[in-house]
C-alpha cells in the first residue's frame, strides 16, 4: 500500500505545486483543499498512471481511504 500511498502523495504535490512532505496518508481531501472537480482531476491521473478505475463514492475521504480501494481493485 505504500507505493500507492506516496504515488497518490507525489500526484496531489505535483496538482497543487507543493512539497510531497506537506501531506499524510491521513490527510483528508477537505483538509487538503481539494473540491469535487480537484478530486476528479486528480482521479483521472491517478487512474492512468496507476492503470486502474477508480469510482468514487462518500466514504473515500482521505488519502488514506483512496490508496485502500485502489488497493483491493
Amino acid at each position: 500500500m505504500k507505493n500507492v500511498t506516496e504515488t497518490i502523495i507525489r500526484v496531489i504535490a505535483g496538482y497543487l505545486d507543493k512539497d510531497e512532505s506537506e501531506f499524510k496518508a491521513t490527510d483528508t481531501f477537505a483538509e487538503i483543499g481539494l473540491d469535487s472537480l480537484d478530486i476528479m482531476e486528480l482521479v483521472m491521473q491517478l487512474q492512468e498512471e496507476l492503470d486502474c478505475k477508480i469510482e468514487l463514492s462518500q466514504d473515500i475521504t482521505s488519502i488514506e481511504k483512496l490508496a485502500e480501494y485502489i488497493e483491493k481493485q
